[in-house]
Formats: C-alpha cells, sequence, structure tokens
C-alpha cells in the first residue's frame, strides 16, 4: 500500500489526528466504527489500520454489505470462523454494517462473541454512511452488536470541511498519475487550485481522483486547468435561484429561496436523514427541523 496516497496526504487537523491514532489502533483488537460520507476514505483508513503495524499483518478481509447477496455475506462471515479457528490473524472490514438484516446482525454478532471468548486474533473494523443510533432506537439494530462495533468511533469529515487536503491530496494523485501514465502534468494552475477549494466535494475523495484522472484524459501537460478538472460550474443551486423569476425580488426572498433548495438538495443527498444533514450543514439538528417547517420542505 502506497502511504502517500489517500486520506492522509492532507494538511487539516483532522488527517493529522486520525493518522497519529492509527498504530494504537493497529496494535490492538479493540473494533472500530467508521462513520462519514461515501468517498470520505474510510476503506483507505480501514486497511491503514491493518497494514500499520509489521507484526499485525494478517487478512484483510472485505465485506460490503451493499453490494454482497445475504448468502455472499454468510460464506464470508464463515470463512472468517474458519480462519481464526486455526489462530490466523483477520482484520474484518463491513462495509454499509447498517445493511445487513437482522438474521446476519445474529451471524455476525455471534462470530464477533465466539472470538472474544475465546481469545481469537479478530479485527473488526465497521463502516457506515448512517447514524446505526437512530437504527437501534428504531429497532433496526441489535443493540448488543452495536456496542459491540462502537469501541472506538471515527467519525470521518467530508472533504469540504477539511478544505487544507484537497490541494495535497489532489497533487498526490497527479503524481502518481503522471508516473503510471507517463503524462509529464507538473501541477495544477492557479484558478484550478481555487476551483478545487471552492468546490462542494459532493462525492469527497472519490469524486476529487476522478476529477484528477478526467484531467488526464483532456487535459495538456504541464497544467492541469479549472476545464480540464471539469469543475467550471460551481454552484447550480445559487445560480438557479439568480436565474428564478421572482415577483419578491427582496434579498430576504431570495435567500429564503437559497435556502430551501439548499437544505433540500443536502436531504436529498443524505436520504433525508436530519441527523447526518445537520451535521453537513454544521447546525443542530432541531434548527433543520425548524428551516423544513419554516420553508415548507417535504420529502
Amino acid at each position: 500500500m502506497n502511504k502517500n496516497i489517500g486520506a492522509f496526504a492532507g494538511a487539516s487537523g483532522f488527517s493529522k489526528e486520525i493518522e497519529a491514532l492509527i498504530p494504537t489502533l493497529s496494535k490492538n483488537n479493540a473494533s472500530v466504527l467508521l462513520i462519514g460520507e461515501r468517498g470520505t476514505g474510510k476503506r483507505f483508513i480501514a486497511q491503514h489500520i491493518h497494514y500499520s503495524v509489521a507484526k499485525n499483518l494478517g487478512y484483510f478481509y472485505e465485506v460490503n454489505c451493499k453490494s454482497f447477496t445475504e448468502d455472499q455475506v454468510k460464506v464470508a462471515l464463515d470463512a472468517v470462523d474458519k480462519l481464526i479457528s486455526f489462530d490466523q490473524r483477520i482484520t474484518l472490514f463491513v462495509c454499509f454494517v447498517d445493511e445487513l438484516s437482522y438474521e446476519l446482525q445474529k451471524l455476525f454478532l455471534d462470530l464477533i462473541n465466539k472470538s472474544v471468548k475465546k481469545g481469537m486474533n479478530l479485527k473488526i473494523i465497521c463502516s457506515t454512511e448512517c447514524s446505526l443510533e437512530e437504527k437501534v432506537a428504531e429497532g433496526r439494530f441489535l443493540s448488543e452488536l452495536y456496542y459491540r462495533l462502537n469501541a472506538v468511533v471515527l467519525n470521518i469529515l467530508p472533504l469540504r470541511q477539511r478544505k487544507e487536503d484537497i490541494v495535497p491530496i489532489a497533487r498526490n494523485y497527479l503524481n502518481s498519475f503522471s508516473k503510471k501514465s507517463g503524462y509529464a502534468f507538473s501541477d495544477f494552475s492557479d484558478s484550478a487550485v481555487q476551483a478545487m477549494v471552492n468546490h462542494f466535494w459532493i462525492g469527497n475523495i472519490d469524486e476529487l481522483i476522478n476529477s484528477v484522472q478526467r484531467a488526464f484524459i483532456v487535459g495538456n501537460p504541464p497544467l492541469i486547468n479549472t476545464v480540464d478538472l471539469g469543475l467550471e460550474v460551481e454552484n447550480p443551486v445559487v445560480d438557479s435561484v439568480v436565474e428564478t423569476s421572482l415577483d419578491d425580488k427582496s434579498l430576504k426572498n431570495a435567500v429564503d429561496l437559497f435556502k430551501k433548495q439548499y437544505v433540500t438538495k443536502i436531504l436529498e443527498e443524505n436520504g433525508w436523514n436530519q441527523t447526518k444533514t445537520a451535521k453537513i450543514l454544521g447546525i443542530q439538528r432541531t434548527y433543520v427541523i425548524r428551516l423544513m417547517n419554516e420553508l415548507q420542505i417535504r420529502k
């Protein structure tokens, strides 16, 4: 694994804090729960925990609960059970753990309890984009399994909330792609750097990687420009407000319209999860509810 590529190429306090935690998390079997939007680097962090300490190397076993069928998940859990019974060190990374059916949750819990009881070398790392607490409260997720999984909880910030990471990560991928492709791109233009910093990055690091890859296809060395990244349209929500024909052209009405469109957009992106939307907007969940009532936002 190339440690120079990925979430820890960043310069933000968040990235440095996570990187400092990795060796400690790698040295013990405490479970880790990674919570964050898609594309924020949760899989990279899980791999980094596994590979951080050489003596802890073993099998890195990944189960994607969204793309695997129930039978495939059962087979995977059974395989892990057999491996740890032979005293193999296993890191089991369960993506979208919230997608597990009730039956699979019980099987997963049985596996964890068995490994703890027999002192087996099993490291559990799970990722989710939603609040497991809410699912527990709603009776859709086993409380005992939840408390087994959340020994260490890491809330992974979206890229737009750690802007200091954007350019360093982009430059690391630029260098990596340059070596692999042979195209002599040396850097980003000043306007491209500004565009990247100002971009919302709904898809987070995954979207950033895709933008850099796109630039290698359509751009011309030595510099990557804004148009190469495909970031010409910076704020479609604002544009739609400006272009809307309003009878009431007061600033207050325009601001309310922007708020309504923007909050609706973030709610839709997060499956109308108010807690997650509040975290992204940087406000309290109660204020999200208040905005929805005041601005007549409906699902």
